[in-house]
């Protein structure tokens, strides 16, 4: 499914603040958002100081629902399907590395089977979290060196 410009453009964050809510590893304006400590600029509804939110990461974050012409489905978005897309967060051999970061206890089966196929039909790689553990999906030669640079504790995006 592939959204027109005018579908893309008429998305917004509505009462989603997934990537507030402290999924995403960030900080902001000093202090560490991570699981469990969301950003104190959240209400859980909306950021509070929206107008004056910093430059990094806030207004230069890319939510993959969001994005003009975003191919995901309405259902993806993360505090719906409780998984945050990261598209292209890197490269691996010259092919984009999408990452998919868990919202809670998500994501579900359908949300991950329907990432696979979107990084099949599309010639890219995924990784993506459940519960604590980080899943590599492409080739078996991009699995191993995920999983050997993950274990070594290297930050991959």
């Amino acid at each position: 499914m592939r959204l027109t410009e005018a579908a893309a453009s008429s998305r917004r964050c509505g009462e989603c603040t997934a990537c507030c809510d402290g999924w995403l590893k960030i900080n902001v304006y000093g202090v560490e958002v991570y699981p469990g400590h969301p950003c104190p600029h959240s209400s859980g509804h909306h950021c509070l100081i929206y107008e004056r939110r910093p430059l990094d990461p806030c207004q230069r974050f890319f939510c993959g629902w969001l994005m003009p012409a975003s191919p995901l489905p309405d259902w993806l978005r993360p505090d719906k399907a409780r998984v945050i897309f990261l598209p292209a967060q890197f490269k691996w051999h010259g092919q984009d590395v999408d990452v998919a970061v868990p919202v809670g206890d998500g994501p579900d089966d359908k949300t991950i089977e329907w990432l696979k196929n979107f990084a099949s039909e599309r010639k890219r790689l995924l990784l993506y979290r459940l519960d604590q553990d980080w899943f590599a999906f492409g080739p078996p030669a991009f699995q191993v060196q995920m999983q050997e640079r993950m274990a070594s504790g290297e930050k991959l995006w």
